[in-house]
């Protein structure tokens, strides 16, 4: 898959996930979070994509654990736009 499409998904999910907390009415507010809080929330889905591929056969469970990374992906990318980040230093 070429990074343009990776991007264009990442961009969907992004878009996913500011509707789904939009609609949220729980007392978090803006659901900005601190980049412990980030961690913890992808350290959880990073251990289900885990628990997938553990008990599920090879390679029929990998669409499952890839949503799973796409998941996790665009929440690193909210955790940067909530948070910044300094671009890597080139070699």
């Amino acid at each position: 898959m070429e990074r343009t499409k990776v991007y264009e998904i990442l961009d969907g999910e992004r878009d996913y996930q500011d509707e789904r907390w939009k609609q949220d009415v729980t007392q978090m507010g803006n659901h900005v979070h601190t980049p412990e809080e980030w961690i913890v929330y992808m350290e959880d889905y990073l251990a289900e994509a885990k628990h997938i591929l553990s008990r599920n056969s090879v390679p029929d469970c990998y669409p499952d654990a890839m949503e799973i990374m796409r998941k996790v992906t665009a929440m690193g990318v909210c955790a940067m736009e909530q948070m910044g980040c300094k671009p890597r230093k080139k070699l």
